[in-house]
């Protein structure tokens, strides 16, 4: 059973200067089967300031917004975000990021 309210994502999303709440570890293929493709990366010719290659924007029904992108190790910035297994969360709420775990979990259920 579902806990967590519809949500969307589009480019025009901004997730409000929302806090790193927490840092996720799973696959790029597992984030793509929950989510579908990023709505920003480098790869659609997204410009990022920082070391980001890649993030989810999401805006739940209740109003609520965040942004998954990737976290790359030390010493590894020119590592491709579809090797990553670490990804930040900013998020304004502790309940965001638990939906958004909870719908990567429900759409990868044998892990």
């Amino acid at each position: 059973m579902k806990k967590y309210p519809r949500y969307r994502m589009d480019k025009k999303l901004e997730p409000r200067m929302a806090p790193q709440i927490g840092v996720m570890e799973c696959s790029y293929k597992h984030l793509v089967k929950a989510f579908g493709n990023p709505t920003l990366s480098i790869d659609y010719g997204d410009d990022f300031d920082g070391v980001e290659n890649c993030a989810w924007i999401i805006e739940f029904e209740s109003g609520d917004t965040a942004k998954i992108s990737d976290v790359r190790p030390f010493g590894n910035q020119d590592m491709d975000h579809k090797h990553i297994n670490n990804w930040k969360v900013n998020a304004h709420s502790k309940k965001t990021y638990e939906w958004i775990k909870e719908i990567i979990r429900d759409s990868n259920p044998n892990g």
